[in-house]
């Protein structure tokens, strides 16, 4: 089939967990059929990305840079559109969408994401795949439950906003795919037909499930920080970390230290983070390995966002014990205590991290388990078999 695959990333380096799921996609359908890339980028193409995107059959990129500032949320109102969709507003996108749906005539069309869903005509939306990284209003709204003053009304306010466009949106695919079974239910709620909506995970990285498990003796007491920095919800947990969760560990475990490490950080996070006694900033990483080799213990403790975290996700493939609040571990059908520990509050969660730091035998018992669980549910040719049986209706109602 010729597919048309629409993105609000340029998926390539896959720094990010959404970057992630994009390419695992996009790789999952080039196997088998003809695809078509058509992506917003933030910047202009490096030459890495001019040379992976060379090997494509086809790459069209339009440029956008649209911060999310007060600007920004003014022209969403004057647009009539939430921010998120404003953001990712282009003429020039729109254009280039109607050409390739002209010159390529797809069989398909992709949608990743809500906020390209706009680009997409009413006319093609039956022959259309939407697949949402998010149930993106939630995320709005559990920032809003933790934000105070004018804060919490624009994030309230925005979640209204983004509901309303959200379920106007899930009624007009003939597919939708959702991250977990709980966003599933999610959209459903939102008015799509539940026939229509399927699951596709998101799969860490399949290069870690080959490297060697790891051992407890060899990794010393460090806990691991790794993700998307410029995130609200991953700003915020690294923040809590900080704040509560790495003095109380270390009252306990002085020789426990923190590394943090991830793109998009501001200076003021960053510099936050050196300036914290037993934390250290790594930045922007390219190879994660040498990460995992000196932790002995992942954390997300956020207790905003949505969807699944794909750094949840890569740690289990790695065999990396993880501490996480109960919205970290949502979604991901893990069992607490048999594939990683789930905390909320402050004391709780530093007993957890400061068991795992201690007790050999929980800690390999955590991290066996949790690559059991990605060899047995999340990998590309289990987790994203409802793609394959969604496309082949598609082509034989089309053919």
């Amino acid at each position: 089939m010729r597919i048309l695959f629409l993105t609000f990333q340029f998926p390539y380096p896959p720094l990010s967990g959404a970057a992630i799921k994009t390419l695992s996609l996009l790789d999952h359908l080039r196997a088998n059929h003809e695809v078509h890339l058509v992506s917003l980028r933030r910047g202009s193409p490096t030459s890495a990305q001019q040379e992976w995107a060379a090997n494509l059959e086809g790459v069209h990129t339009v440029e956008l840079n649209k911060p999310r500032n007060a600007w920004s949320l003014l022209s969403s109102y004057i647009a009539r559109v939430p921010l998120r969709i404003e953001r990712n507003r282009s003429g020039g996108m729109a254009r280039l969408v109607e050409a390739q749906l002209n010159a390529v005539r797809p069989h398909l069309v992709f949608v990743d994401g809500l906020s390209m869903a706009q680009y997409v005509p009413e006319q093609h939306r039956r022959r259309s795949i939407l697949h949402e990284h998010n149930a993106e209003y939630l995320i709005w709204q559990r920032q809003s439950e933790i934000e105070s003053g004018l804060r919490r009304w624009v994030a309230a306010t925005e979640a209204a906003r983004l509901r309303r466009y959200e379920a106007l949106a899930v009624l007009q695919f003939e597919t939708l795919f959702a991250v977990s079974e709980d966003d599933r239910q999610t959209l459903i709620e939102l008015g799509a037909e539940p026939s229509r909506v399927g699951v596709l995970p998101n799969i860490p990285d399949r290069a870690l499930l080959d490297m060697p498990a790891p051992s407890f003796s060899d990794s010393p007491p460090v806990i691991l920080y790794f993700g998307t920095l410029s995130w609200q919800p991953n700003i915020e947990s690294l923040e809590r970390i900080l704040s509560s969760i790495l003095p109380a560990v270390r009252r306990r475990v002085p020789e426990a230290r923190l590394i943090a490490a991830g793109v998009g950080a501001s200076p003021a996070l960053a510099g936050r983070v050196a300036s914290t006694e037993g934390a250290q900033f790594c930045g922007k990483v390219e190879d994660p390995e040498p990460l995992y080799r000196s932790a002995r213990v992942l954390v997300d403790a956020t207790r905003s966002g949505g969807g699944t975290r794909l750094k949840v996700l890569n740690a289990f493939a790695r065999g990396i014990p993880v501490v996480a609040s109960s919205r970290a571990a949502e979604g991901l059908g893990a069992t607490p205590g048999e594939h990683l520990l789930v905390a909320d509050k402050e004391a709780e969660f530093t007993d957890a991290v400061v068991s795992i730091l201690r007790d050999g035998n929980r800690w390999k018992a955590l991290s066996e388990n949790a690559r059991a669980l990605i060899r047995a549910r999340y990998v590309a040719e289990i987790a994203y078999r409802p793609l394959d049986e969604a496309v082949a209706r598609i082509a034989v109602a089309g053919s």
